[in-house]
């Protein structure tokens, strides 16, 4: 088959498919991320290649699946971007110290549990961290893929759980909203110090991501206000200014990876300056092309790209950072919220929703491993992580709520 004809039926399937198969079994159980990476998985070396590996290569050629690349960055960095339109700094205010103590508790804690899983993996697995980097960082890399929260995937499963309003609805967004942020500010200093080979080359990103993070915000920022804000209300967002802020995001993502850091920093970072009162014009404008169509890319060839070897430590990856990341985040959201008055049956489903992964986990999984500080066994293991995290997070929750719906009345 032809190159074009083939990534035609590629792309018929990667934007079909999952979204056919989640329709007729697995919407009421679990978000659309996990069926895209899991189709990917059954379609890709570890299934599909293993079961018939002359018809899988035929299907998959390299050279078609290189074409994806293109596509799939671009996916991810406007999903760097969505999700800087999403954060919302006044959105903390005023919320008190109960929940200050829970956001940070809920990024802080899995974090630090993730360091120890990565200390005893390097102890446990020769070769799992990736070439070249060095313990700490790769324990580190370790500590932050198990403290994401994943706030646009949780949002999605709490629409369709109707929880969005209630304390412990408020509560997840607001836990998943800091976790991001923390999650952008602790990857973008990993990548900065592990940048260089020595100190002083690592400062030098870390002071001009710093120069570029005071430039957007006290230069750039003012001026997107000017031009998106007239007489204190929001221009009417045309083709002219997604042009123009698409231009923004893909020059703020260069400056970031000529830094030293990576592409989706500045996509971030460039979508955090926008004023909140557009931000939710321009997701209108892109988000429902962005989820239905280009993301599918990603997850697909995250799977499609992923062989799951167990052999070479990728199983105990998995059962150690699920431990962690499922132990860590229940208790780092539940004792706080116990101790605010709340039962544990509701503590816990708030520790099960704030365990959800999704895509931001697959974001910092793949700058890691392309960053040389993750083992191909070490991805593999971690995607498994989160897809099973980001699976439960919903039956989990659900669960707790259901057993403290039937508890209540006998209190």
């Amino acid at each position: 088959m032809a190159p074009v004809a083939l990534f035609l039926l590629h792309a018929a399937a990667v934007i079909g498919l999952p979204y056919i198969l989640w329709s007729i079994g697995g919407r009421r159980w679990m978000p659309l991320v996990v069926v895209q990476i899991l189709v990917g998985l059954l379609l890709g070396p570890t299934v599909l290649g293993t079961l018939t590996p002359e018809f899988w290569s035929v299907l998959f050629p390299a050279r078609v699946l290189d074409s994806w690349n293109g596509l799939v960055w671009l996916g991810v960095t406007y999903f760097a971007f969505a999700t800087g339109l999403h954060f919302d700094v006044t959105e903390f205010q005023g919320r008190g110290r109960a929940f200050a103590i829970t956001s940070a508790t809920t990024f802080a804690v899995p974090t630090a549990a993730g360091c120890v899983a990565g200390g005893l993996l390097l102890w446990l697995v020769p070769g799992v961290a990736g070439e070249g980097t060095s313990p700490w960082a790769f324990a580190l890399g370790v500590g932050i893929a198990v403290g994401v929260t994943a706030l646009p995937v949780l949002a999605a499963i709490l629409r369709e759980m109707n929880l969005q309003t209630p304390w412990i609805g408020n509560e997840a967004l607001g836990c998943a909203a800091v976790n991001d942020a923390a999650l952008w500010i602790a990857i973008a200093i990993l990548l900065a110090i592990s940048a260089g080979e020595h100190w002083w080359q690592a400062g030098l990103v870390l002071c001009g991501s710093i120069a570029y993070g005071a430039a957007l915000w006290f230069a750039v920022r003012p001026m997107l206000a000017a031009y998106l804000v007239r007489a204190g209300s929001p221009v009417e967002i045309t083709e002219r200014h997604v042009v123009f802020l698409s231009v923004g995001v893909l020059l703020s993502a260069l400056i970031t990876e000529n830094l030293g850091l990576h592409a989706l920093v500045g996509g971030f970072a460039f979508g955090a300056i926008i004023p909140k009162g557009v931000a939710r014009q321009v997701l209108d404008r892109v988000e429902a092309f962005l989820m239905a169509v280009l993301l599918p890319f990603f997850f697909m060839s995250t799977g499609l790209k992923t062989n799951f070897v167990w052999a070479s430590g990728a199983g105990l990856v998995f059962a150690l950072t699920t431990i962690a990341s499922l132990s860590s985040k229940m208790l780092a959201a539940a004792l706080p919220a116990r101790l605010q008055g709340q039962s544990w049956n509701r503590a816990l489903a708030l520790g099960a929703l704030v365990s959800c992964k999704g895509l931001m986990e697959l974001v910092v999984l793949t700058m890691l491993l392309e960053r040389g500080i993750l083992s191909p066994s070490a991805f593999s293991g971690m995607v498994l992580m989160a897809l099973l995290t980001t699976a439960l997070a919903r039956p989990l929750a659900e669960f707790f709520l259901g057993r403290d719906a039937r508890e209540s009345p006998r209190r």
